[in-house]
């Protein structure tokens, strides 16, 4: 990138309200502000190892006025330009209700996380980056909760690793971590009476059932009010083995290559 080049160039302003912003929400601001674009460069370059980091080339006093820029290293698969223009894209995309197709429920979390840091204390934050202003004031904050406002749905159910349970106060809550895409862990609530059963199944894999909310994309839930027992689960071989050969994939009389070839012709992608 050479020095005229804005391109992965993000323009941060703080305007402080009527009230004061404490140091430790400037903290926090700085804070999610970076784990946000570290978050966005790691889901463009679909390895948590992007190549992308974020350096602070100018900065002013008086209202906190940053200069950032996006830089890759040699490992980078993508422009560093890229993330900076996603990144007010998405802010401003989501603010609307528009949601970019390929945007994670975890992304849009760190996304929720950043734009109400400043929360209650009046202050606003301006982010600008090629030629698109977005002004995060109050009235934003709140139109983007709205925007990211969970979904629920009834009997969801969920298998994950049981881990990080918090027994001392309600609400009662443990983490699952499923093996899926998209999601690092689901935070689950439950009541009371399942606190012995809980912490029998600490460090175990578990199934989970109960009410789901869901954030406005992504088809994995933020979390499950747990309603029912979770069921540790085990591994059968012996129910595995049982279902080699119990599928009929390829119709009868149809070869592989031919079903396969049938296929590609019904989806257009035939030669």
């Amino acid at each position: 990138m050479t020095p005229n080049d804005r391109s992965a160039t993000l323009d941060v302003k703080l305007q402080v309200g009527q009230g004061p912003v404490k140091l430790g929400q400037l903290k926090d601001l700085s804070t999610q502000l970076q784990r946000t674009l570290a978050a966005l460069a790691s889901h463009l370059a679909d390895d948590p190892d992007s190549g992308i980091d974020f350096e602070i080339v100018q900065a002013a006093v008086g209202s906190l006025s940053l200069e950032l820029r996006a830089v890759a290293d040699e490992s980078a698969t993508i422009e560093p330009g890229r993330v900076i223009a996603t990144f007010t894209e998405d802010l401003t995309g989501i603010r609307r209700q528009s949601y970019r197709p390929d945007l994670t429920t975890g992304l849009t979390k760190q996304y929720r996380a950043l734009v109400t840091s400043l929360r209650g204390a009046g202050a606003v934050v301006e982010y600008v980056a090629h030629g698109q202003r977005v002004v995060v004031d109050e009235a934003f904050r709140q139109g983007f909760e709205i925007a990211l406002k969970e979904r629920i749905a009834e009997d969801v159910a969920i298998v994950g690793y049981l881990d990080a349970v918090n027994a001392h106060r309600e609400p009662f809550t443990f983490y699952l971590y499923p093996k899926l895409e998209d999601i690092d862990r689901v935070e689950c609530r439950f009541p009371a009476d399942l606190l012995g059963v809980v912490a029998g199944l600490l460090k175990k894999t578990v199934k989970v059932e109960g009410t789901g909310h869901f954030a406005p994309v992504g088809i994995y839930p933020l979390r499950i009010d747990v309603n029912r027992q979770p069921r540790q689960m085990t591994w059968d071989g012996g129910v595995l083995r049982s279902l080699i050969r119990s599928l009929v994939l390829v119709p009868a009389g149809m070869t592989l290559a031919d079903y396969l070839q049938r296929n590609r012709e019904a989806a257009g992608l035939a030669d």
